[in-house]
């Protein structure tokens, strides 16, 4: 086997001039061809007819488009061009570029791995011992993926990474450290950056490295939205600040504003606009709906421009990405992705469901319960793995969601297996007029004045891992249109105030009014 097959390339050539629409649907490039010039000359000209309007392609005419290029018209005529375009024409079978275009890309990858240095043994070899081991590396290679060819270089990465980080030989004396792990709980307690809401953050004890985060709940509950809120306020020095109706910059001790933190918000049903409306209601405070609808009353435009600003400023540091059918390989490969290269932290993940390619994965074979709890439980991995913080969403099931008092994971839909491997977990509720009533009942027996607003959702935490609220629920005021958020009160599970709660301020960076204009 050789890492530049001419009769692969020619099959190629002749499926794109059969249907050049196959430019659009798949990422051909130059350097997938590899060592072999006529197949990179026939591609780039074809690619050319294709950009000026071409619909099929003959050979007659590509030969005529080379004929415009000096050094490549020499090329093709001393390699016998025509000929090789003819017959790529007649042996490419359409039916089976799917065939033809993953071999491609396998092979292109190794080439690019052998060039980089990278063991690709198990794919390929120069020269082989005996015919059996040839048959066993070729049908290794035919048998894998790109994916899987990626895996085995990362996986002998980590290995030889994890050998000279955490040394090659393992200390299970629970002694080991025991003192400097004291001493960095004094440096650095327990606590992650903030998310949104004063109670939440604190029971929730923040955005948490390594940490897995779930929430649920009903369609048009806003869980979407608090994903992208959440994941604005970790990401964002600049914002605009309901309390203090200004925008604001977060600044450290020496007055220097605090670096961005690199985050990424992964969309399965939302396209990137959408995100990006929601992301300017957050910053600029103005309500989406004014945004979509180009209607603003005085100072609100110059406030989403302001936001747009902000996030053009800090463009290395959120990324968006659309994920339309995913599943464990391409979730997977997307995170190690953004993680290694892009150097991203923090990741809001929008949201576990069973989408055909997840089940496809294997073959039916296992109930979409199982296929759920494996996707859950591989964004745990991923979190432990590269130390990132993952929070997502499920949806609810309606009847458990029917029934009064406090929700826990019976009322998660599917698979309740999803919250196995969380570290944290809570159901979202609306809140209807008879809970206020009675909130506020006990809200008098507490002594406690009333709100001055009325909560809209409710948080019933039921899986809080190292932390110390459980069973416990947060009464909140969110207005979805522009992420303004308060936090009123938290309860025991049977609607009692806790009365000494005490909510965690970060003092790290203090918030400056910005002047503008």
């Amino acid at each position: 086997m050789e890492l530049t097959d001419k009769l692969l390339n020619r099959q190629i050539i002749g499926c794109i001039m059969k249907n050049p629409l196959l430019l659009v649907n798949n990422k051909i490039l130059v350097e997938d061809f590899g060592s072999n010039r006529m197949a990179r000359i026939l591609f780039i000209n074809i690619r050319n007819l294709f950009t000026n309007g071409a619909k099929t392609i003959e050979p007659l005419e590509v030969e005529q488009e080379i004929e415009r290029h000096e050094t490549s018209s020499v090329i093709y005529k001393q390699e016998r061009g025509f000929e090789v375009l003819k017959e790529s024409f007649e042996i490419a079978k359409e039916e089976n570029f799917p065939l033809y275009y993953t071999k491609l890309k396998k092979l292109a990858l190794l080439r690019e791995l052998k060039k980089k240095g990278y063991d690709i043994s198990p794919y390929y070899k120069e020269e082989h011992e005996t015919v059996r081991e040839e048959s066993e590396t070729i049908e290794r290679f035919d048998n894998s993926t790109v994916e899987d060819i990626l895996d085995y270089v990362e996986g002998n990465f980590n290995k030889i990474k994890r050998d000279f980080l955490n040394g090659r030989k393992e200390d299970s004396q629970a002694s080991k450290g025991i003192d400097e792990l004291i001493d960095s709980f004094l440096e650095q307690p327990e606590m992650g950056v903030e998310l949104c809401g004063a109670m939440y953050n604190t029971a929730m004890m923040g955005a948490r490295l390594g940490k897995y985060y779930l929430r649920s709940g009903k369609s048009g509950l806003g869980k979407s939205r608090l994903t992208v809120f959440d994941i604005c306020k970790i990401c964002f020095p600049v914002y605009w600040s309901h309390k203090k109706n200004c925008f604001v910059k977060e600044l450290d001790e020496e007055g220097s504003i605090r670096p961005a933190r690199k985050s990424l918000i992964i969309t399965t049903e939302l396209s990137k606009d959408e995100i990006q409306t929601m992301i300017l209601a957050y910053l600029s405070g103005v309500n989406e709906k004014k945004i979509l609808m180009g209607s603003y009353e005085s100072g609100e435009l110059d406030r989403v421009r302001f936001a747009a600003k902000i996030i053009k400023q800090y463009q290395e540091d959120l990324f968006i990405d659309e994920v339309a059918d995913p599943n464990l390989t391409n979730i997977q490969s997307l995170i190690r992705k953004y993680a290694t290269v892009d150097k991203v932290q923090y990741v809001g993940y929008d949201y576990i469901y069973t989408s055909p390619s997840l089940l496809n994965q294997f073959d039916g074979k296992i109930r979409e319960d199982t296929a759920l709890m494996l996707l859950s439980t591989q964004l745990k991995d991923l979190a432990k793995e590269y130390n990132l913080f993952i929070t997502t969403a499920t949806q609810v099931n309606a009847d458990a969601m029917n029934s009064e008092g406090f929700k826990d994971e019976q009322s998660i839909r599917s698979a309740k297996s999803i919250v196995d491997k969380i570290d944290c977990g809570a159901i979202m509720v609306k809140v209807e007029e008879k809970e206020c009533n009675f909130l506020n009942a006990n809200l008098r027996e507490a002594g406690k004045a009333p709100p001055t607003r009325m909560p809209t959702v409710r948080f019933d935490i039921y899986k809080n891992r190292r932390g110390q609220y459980k069973n416990v629920s947060i009464w909140s005021y969110i207005n979805l249109g522009t992420g303004e958020r308060e936090d009123l009160y938290i309860t025991t599970m049977s609607g009692k105030i806790i009365k000494d709660f005490d909510v965690f301020t970060d003092n790290t960076f203090r918030k400056e009014e910005i002047k503008r204009g």
